[in-house]
């Protein structure tokens, strides 16, 4: 069973280091994204520390931005990377450098062994009641960001900037009212985050290759990682094998966050009793116990 991990990061190096350390055994390897946008001392130190490491690979950098496409952009070098090593990977694992395993190696290995064929994937049909205007509104309109600042063209908006207000007035009058939809695709959506087979992941690259338009359509896209691989996978011969579960224990509790919880001690029995693979988000800055928890307590454990 062999297993790739795209990682992307932005910061926390030494983080990102103890997840690629407690992931790493014979039959892994990691292909690392590190934000362009990235403090060039956070680059060099994961690249120093695991360069020489024949299973570590570092992909094409993008300004993979929150929200915006080249955070897909970014996992797909990481597909592309990942075909073009001529190795075969049996499933290939997305995470964030905030992520930490909560089963041991052996387990994920086991379970995806004894699931060998099935794709997971988190997806629900658009609209969804839960988004903004179900959703379509992330498609159908223009997301563009300038500055620091971003335009959702046709939505109303007022800024503080008066350059900001002329840009956002010149292009309502130069962009269409409301964007097409991807013709003859059923729309989904879902968490940004899967686990894919080895075919899956061969039939995404040959696909982005082969269909550029689909590609591009997505630019301008709010959250595009949480859309892309929903709509490509479920519109593919993929379908019937998707397992509506990306394996995430994750906390949404708070309401209309844009960000799920940063999990801490207090939510370590919740982690414990989770049937998940891999939990997000953890920051070590607010709270490092709790990694040190889920390794003497649960890793060691199982």
């Amino acid at each position: 069973m062999r297993i790739a991990y795209i990682i992307l990061a932005h910061n926390s190096p030494d983080q990102l280091a103890r997840l690629i350390y407690k992931l790493n055994t014979d039959d892994v390897s990691f292909f690392i994204h590190i934000d362009k946008k990235a403090d060039s001392k956070i680059y060099h130190q994961v690249f120093t520390q695991f360069n020489e490491l024949s299973n570590v690979f570092f992909v094409k950098r993008y300004n993979s931005a929150w929200g915006s496409f080249d955070a897909v952009r970014a996992s797909l070098e990481g597909i592309k990377s990942i075909v073009e090593t001529g190795t075969y990977f049996d499933y290939v694992i997305h995470l964030s450098g905030q992520d930490y395993l909560i089963n041991s190696n052996t387990q994920i290995r086991n379970f995806l062994q004894e699931n060998k064929g099935r794709e997971f994937l988190e997806y629900f049909p658009l609209p969804y009641s839960k988004w903004t205007g179900g959703g379509l509104r992330r498609i159908e309109y223009w997301h563009i960001r300038w500055n620091d600042n971003d335009f959702c063209i046709p939505e109303k908006r007022e800024f503080k900037s008066p350059i900001a207000s002329l840009l956002y007035s010149f292009m309502i009058l130069l962009l269409p009212k409301k964007r097409k939809l991807p013709q003859g695709f059923a729309l989904y959506g879902g968490s940004a985050f899967w686990c894919l087979s080895g075919e899956c992941v061969k039939y995404i690259n040959d696909f982005v290759k082969q269909n550029p338009k689909f590609v591009n359509r997505f630019n301008f896209t709010s959250l595009a990682d949480e859309l892309f691989y929903q709509i490509l996978i479920l519109n593919s011969p993929f379908k019937d094998k998707v397992v509506n579960n990306n394996m995430r224990y994750i906390d949404w509790s708070e309401v209309n966050a844009y960000h799920p919880r940063i999990l801490e001690k207090k939510d370590f029995e919740k982690i414990r009793q989770s049937e998940k693979l891999f939990a997000r988000k953890f920051d070590t800055s607010k709270d490092s116990d709790i990694l040190d928890m889920i390794d003497k307590m649960i890793l060691l454990s199982k």
